[in-house]
């Protein structure tokens, strides 16, 4: 029942996340599309708790995923994500500029083929206290489970999420660039 209660969860919020890609453009928070969603391990049973906010630097607006992640129950993230449509196969990587409480957060694609909630490609990558600019490459990321296929394109990809996972800690990463290059 709880698998069931989860895939209803995630259909759902893709497409409402799909609605909210639609609006105007003027709330965009740098080169992102509108329509990011914040989740937590809560849809499937975990403790995890945090928020998505829209912080300003000056004239720049930037994304902070901010909260506590919590392994207990068998959870252990906090996200924001989108969905998206990519026409280019050209497309190498992400190029992002972050900053954040130091620590190890990861980018999670999702594409056409995959079905099941916790199937999805995993970029690691490492923020200090300060503005840094770093680069992933799709051939660098993992495939969460054997039986999903070893790489994707640009184009299978229908979400990418910013998240905080995996071990007992206090989240913070602000996001301000995030291209596909």
């Amino acid at each position: 029942m709880n698998v069931l209660f989860f895939l209803l969860i995630f259909i759902l919020g893709n497409e409402i996340n799909a609605m909210n890609l639609l609006e105007e453009k003027e709330n965009q928070v740098g080169s992102f599309p509108n329509g990011w969603e914040f989740i937590s391990d809560q849809v499937m049973g975990g403790v995890s708790n945090g928020k998505l906010e829209i912080q300003n630097e000056g004239e720049k607006k930037y994304f902070r995923l901010k909260g506590n992640v919590s392994t207990k129950n068998n959870g252990g993230f906090i996200q924001f994500r989108s969905v998206f449509d990519i026409k280019n196969d050209d497309y190498k990587g992400i190029k992002l500029k972050v900053r954040g409480i130091p620590s190890e957060y990861f980018i999670h694609i999702r594409t056409k083929f995959l079905f099941l909630p916790w199937q999805y490609y995993s970029g690691k990558f490492s923020v200090k206290s300060e503005w840094t600019e770093i680069k992933i490459f799709f051939k660098d990321f993992r495939k969460s489970n054997f039986y999903q296929p070893s790489s994707f394109t640009p184009s299978e990809i229908e979400s990418i999420g910013f998240v905080a996972f995996g071990k007992d800690f206090e989240a913070e990463l602000d996001v301000i660039e995030a291209t596909m290059f």
